[in-house]
């Protein structure tokens, strides 16, 4: 297999600070990374990332969000205060050129808390498509959408053309879901896909192949992704305190390489 996806790392990948970081990225072969959304991107890592020559992917959205607010706040000028923070987020998303941005669902699993969500959900899509960027829910255990089908579900109940759906593979692990077969059902509305490991009860973003992945379930992730023709990125989301972590992204770029090959 061949393929065009680029293959980002999530910048928390690593430890250490912005600018060393990003040149640990470029010089590991890497073209792409993702950041976490801020509101005023400080000037200095403008320049670290002009400086690494990688390309932003994908940033994600709510990360730096202040205490209790969110998109399904019971009250509606906690919402609105949060949608104007998050389209100050997308904002940054746009100016660094990142095509997707995510977000995570909030903790409240009510009726009325997702009916808030949703709302703003929709909002914020459309802001982000006036500047060429692609909102996607991310599917996150122990949250509002704690499975791929329950937020492929809502989505689908939604209806809108510019929110998309964030795959994690490692969630899939957590959630017992088979990530090939909610590929196949996302199809067109997969935007972005996230790469990592675990122990299966854990989200512990081990590098691949280390934990309960198997190279069976990777290969059909990657046929899956062929099926549908997808043309969104890969990304290497990892836990910096992996036991050499420069290691794990390296292992974990080679072992992707040999899937689709080395086109990215």
């Amino acid at each position: 297999m061949c393929s065009s996806w680029p293959l980002a790392v999530f910048v928390s990948s690593l430890p250490g600070d912005f600018s060393t970081v990003l040149g640990q990225i470029a010089a590991l072969g890497f073209t792409h990374v993702d950041l976490a959304a801020v509101v005023d991107r400080p000037v200095e890592q403008l320049e670290a990332l002009a400086d690494s020559g990688l390309l932003v992917s994908c940033l994600a959205l709510g990360r730096h969000l202040p205490a209790g607010h969110g998109l399904d706040a019971p009250d509606v000028g906690v919402r609105r205060a949060t949608l104007a923070l998050l389209q100050q987020q997308i904002t940054d998303a746009a100016r660094l050129g990142a095509t997707t941005a995510s977000l995570a669902p909030g903790l409240d699993n009510s009726a009325a808390a997702l009916t808030c969500f949703a709302e703003g959900c929709t909002l914020l899509a459309d802001y982000a498509a006036a500047r060429k960027v692609r909102l996607c829910i991310e599917h996150v255990p122990g949250r509002a959408l704690p499975t791929a089908a329950v937020t492929l579900d809502w989505l689908q109940r939604l209806g809108h053309p510019h929110l998309g759906f964030l795959l994690d593979v490692g969630h899939c692990l957590l959630s017992d879901e088979d990530a090939a077969a909610v590929i196949r059902r996302a199809s067109e509305r997969l935007g972005y896909v996230h790469l990592d490991d675990n122990d299966g009860p854990n989200d512990l973003h081990w590098p691949l192949l280390t934990g309960r992945l198997t190279p069976q379930q990777l290969t059909n992730v990657m046929t899956a992704l062929h099926t549908i023709a997808y043309r969104g990125a890969l990304s290497l989301e990892l836990h910096a305190t992996t036991t050499d972590p420069i290691a794990a992204l390296r292992e974990s770029r080679a072992i992707v390489e040999r899937l689709i090959g080395p086109n990215f």
